[in-house]
């Protein structure tokens, strides 16, 4: 007997992510860190480094209000995860004025801008997805901002970074938007690298300020075509984003997901 129940305590602690449910519930605004609470939607952490507060398990239909998640003016580490928000008129998720967030897991669509990271810094957003925005991801006027595992779909712009430095674009896929990504508004620092860009009707656009290759891998551009010779991996041919910008290893294939 008390194998059977052993093991089926052990079943569900395996499935247990697998198995829950989303909560439904409204926007979730945030303005301060002392709305960082669980009538805010805080489930966990004491919002310190290496135990942020955590904003998790929610379904959020925002029904044309402005935001579906609104973090502005917090310091304290707060982490984003597993929360999907449709319906938002500005954007799905905003960080604004705001430090040390990370947004992880989450799938936003249907809004007027994905995740949206405006005059922050120290913002991470890692294995998320964004779908049917007029903007997808949107970086303005911020700092360290990281951007890793995403994938951006239909979209008229996938990424954008505006005013911005000091910004990652890694590991990500971005499909069948007007504008793979674009640099703009005298932004430095900005490398995109390992990405796939597929099915955009212009993958990328930039006014300088961006590197296109980590110095050893670039990002895959399909319809881009060139040789490899040696079998590396890496074209023989650098891919040209601007006048004065190229990606020096564009990838003969798309990065694993």
């Amino acid at each position: 007997m008390r194998k059977t129940v052993l093991l089926l305590v052990l079943l569900l602690l395996a499935a247990g992510p697998a198995m829950a449910e989303r909560v439904r519930r409204g926007p979730i605004l945030i303005t301060s860190d002392w709305d960082l609470t669980p009538e805010n939607g805080v489930v966990g952490g004491w919002g310190i480094f290496g135990d942020p507060y955590v904003i998790s398990g929610y379904q959020i239909d925002a029904g044309g209000e402005d935001y579906g998640i609104l973090i502005s003016g917090t310091v304290r580490p707060v982490v984003v995860r597993d929360v999907e928000v449709l319906g938002a008129r500005t954007a799905g998720i905003k960080v604004q004025s705001a430090k040390h967030v990370a947004i992880e897991d989450v799938w936003v669509r249907g809004c007027g801008v994905g995740i949206s990271i405006f005059l922050s810094t120290k913002v991470s957003v890692t294995g998320s997805r964004v779908e049917e925005c007029p903007e997808g991801v949107k970086v303005f006027f911020s700092s360290a901002v990281d951007l890793y595992e995403l994938r951006v779909a239909r979209c008229r712009t996938g990424v954008w970074f505006g005013g911005s430095s000091t910004a990652y674009l890694v590991g990500s896929r971005i499909e069948r938007c007007e504008i793979g990504v674009a640099v703009e508004l005298r932004s430095e620092g900005i490398v995109v690298a390992q990405n796939a860009f597929l099915g955009c009707r212009l993958p990328a656009q930039s006014e300088g300020g961006a590197l296109w290759d980590d110095g050893a891998k670039g990002n895959y551009w399909e319809g881009f075509i060139a040789s490899d010779k040696n079998g590396d991996g890496i074209l023989d041919k650098p891919y040209l984003v601007s006048p004065t910008e190229s990606d020096r290893f564009p990838l003969a294939s798309p990065p694993s997901p």
